[in-house]
């Protein structure tokens, strides 16, 4: 269970950068040592300079997502992310984002 209550401002600021898909904005929430991973894949991105290498590279993917709010193993802030489909006017199921935050910028355990 989380001990504070997220930083409702905070994560307004993750879904307008991730859905307006402005890289700069969403790196910059990252600690410098932030992380990414993406079950099931064997995969840690680490650091902004390497979170913006990956948002760059996989920019046509996640471009025109939604995220809506969850919250998941004992109220942790996450989204379920919708993306296009090949019907640009249908968003299908993606992924979820579960986030950790500490001292209000966004980290990861190291694995």
């Amino acid at each position: 269970m989380m001990d504070a209550e997220p930083d409702q401002e905070l994560l307004s600021r993750y879904v307008d950068a991730f859905e307006q898909f402005d890289i700069d904005a969403l790196v910059a929430l990252f600690h410098e040592e932030g992380c990414l991973s993406m079950p099931p894949f064997e995969m840690w991105v680490r650091g902004k300079d390497n979170l913006f290498k990956f948002f760059t590279a996989t920019r046509w993917h996640c471009e025109g997502s939604r995220l809506l709010p969850i919250t998941v193993n004992g109220g942790y802030p996450a989204f379920a992310q919708y993306m296009p489909s090949d019907n640009k006017s249908v968003l299908v199921p993606w992924g979820i984002h579960v986030l950790v935050i500490t001292c209000k910028i966004w980290s990861r355990p190291n694995p």
